[in-house]
C-alpha cells in the first residue's frame, strides 16, 4: 500500500516549491511559495532537498489524515496546529503517526502557512516545477477529498526532532516595515521619495499572489503616468495613473507599463507575502549592497539549519 495523505478540509491551499524560472517569455510567472524563507526553512529543518514541494495554506483552515508514519514541519504565519486535538509547535519537526489528523486553524498574524514533509509528494511537474499557477491553471490547487501520494524512497519518512532557534523565527504583526531599493524610474519620482518613506499604506482586500494593492495613501503629480512596457521582477512597486501603489509578487505578469518607484528586497519580499488585508505597511529605502548582504545572511542561516538536520538524522548520502 502506498504512503499518502487525504485532504479533509481545504479552502485555499496549493502545492508550491521554489518556482518556475526562465519562462517569462512564454507567459509563465515564477510563482512558487510566496514566503520563500518559511518554505525553505521548513525543508531545511527536515533535511530535505531545498526544492521539495510543500503545501501552502492561505488564510483559511486546512486539515489532512495520513496513512503512514511521517515527519512534517509547519512554518509561516502564526496558527493553531493540532494533531488529533493535541497542540503542536510550529518551526520544529513533528512526527505524525498512521491515521493521525493534522489540523491548521486560527491563522491570525501572517497570511500563509507551509507544511513540509520528510518525503517527496508525487505531484505533477510543469517545466521542472510543481508550483501552482492560478492564472494558467497548472499545478495543483488542493480540495477536500484529494489524495496525495508520496514517492517511495530509500530514506526513512521519519526525522529526528529539530527545533529552529527562536531568534530565527520571523515575528509577524499587523504593522510592517519593508526595505526597498530605488526602482528604474528615479527621475519620475525624485520629488516623491520622502513622502513615500513617511507614508503609511493599508493592504487592500483586493490583493493576491500577483499583486498586493495598497490603499489609504496615493502618490500624485508625477509624470509620465505610463512608460514603455518592459520586463519586471517580483517585488517591484508600480504606481498606477490614479496614484495607487501595487506590490508585484511572484505571480505577477512578465511585463508592466506603469512606472516603478522601488523594488522590495528579496528578504523583505517574504514578509510582504505574510501581510493580511487591512494591515499597515511603510517602506524604507536601502542600498543594493545592504540588500544583497541580508540575502546572503538569510541563505547562510537556512544552509546552517540544513547541515544541522543532516547531523541529527545521520544522513549517509549528501543531500543538496
Amino acid at each position: 500500500m502506498s504512503e499518502k495523505i487525504t485532504i479533509l478540509d481545504s479552502k485555499m491551499a496549493s502545492i508550491q516549491d521554489l518556482g518556475r524560472y526562465s519562462l517569462d517569455n512564454y507567459g509563465f510567472s515564477i510563482n512558487g511559495a510566496l514566503d520563500q524563507f518559511s518554505y525553505q526553512m521548513g525543508n531545511a529543518l527536515l533535511g530535505n532537498n531545498k526544492d521539495i514541494p510543500a503545501i501552502e495554506v492561505t488564510a483559511f483552515n486546512f486539515s489532512f489524515e495520513t496513512n503512514a508514519d511521517i515527519s512534517i514541519c509547519v512554518t509561516g504565519a502564526n496558527a493553531q496546529i493540532e494533531v488529533d486535538n493535541e497542540l503542536k509547535n510550529q518551526w520544529e519537526t513533528i512526527l505524525l503517526k498512521k491515521k493521525q489528523k493534522l489540523k491548521i486553524s486560527k491563522i491570525k498574524f501572517g497570511m500563509r502557512v507551509y507544511i513540509c514533509f520528510a518525503a517527496t509528494l508525487d505531484v505533477p511537474y510543469f517545466f521542472e516545477s510543481a508550483s501552482y499557477d492560478s492564472i494558467l491553471n497548472v499545478g495543483m490547487k488542493l480540495n477536500k477529498g484529494d489524495v496525495l501520494e508520496f514517492i517511495k524512497s530509500k530514506q526513512n519518512f521519519k526525522r529526528g526532532h529539530h527545533v529552529l532557534p527562536k531568534k530565527l523565527i520571523p515575528k509577524y504583526n499587523t504593522h510592517w516595515s519593508l526595505d526597498v531599493c530605488h526602482g528604474p524610474d528615479k527621475s519620475i519620482f525624485k520629488k516623491h521619495f520622502k513622502f513615500f518613506e513617511e507614508s503609511k499604506f493599508k493592504v487592500s482586500l483586493n490583493s493576491d499572489n500577483t499583486g498586493i494593492r495598497l490603499e489609504k495613501t496615493k502618490l500624485i503629480n508625477f509624470t509620465p503616468k505610463h512608460v514603455l512596457s518592459r520586463g519586471i521582477v517580483p517585488g517591484a512597486i508600480e504606481v498606477t495613473p490614479s496614484g495607487q501603489a501595487i506590490i508585484l509578487h511572484r505571480g505577477r505578469g512578465g511585463t508592466i507599463g506603469y512606472p516603478i518607484i522601488g523594488c522590495i528586497t528579496s528578504v523583505d519580499l517574504n514578509k510582504a507575502a505574510q501581510m493580511r488585508p487591512n494591515d499597515i505597511v511603510c517602506f524604507n529605502f536601502t542600498t543594493t549592497d545592504i540588500a544583497i548582504n541580508k540575502y546572503r545572511k538569510e541563505k547562510e542561516q537556512i544552509e546552517k539549519v540544513f547541515q544541522e538536520s543532516k547531523k541529527i538524522n545521520n544522513f549517509k548520502e549528501e543531500v543538496k
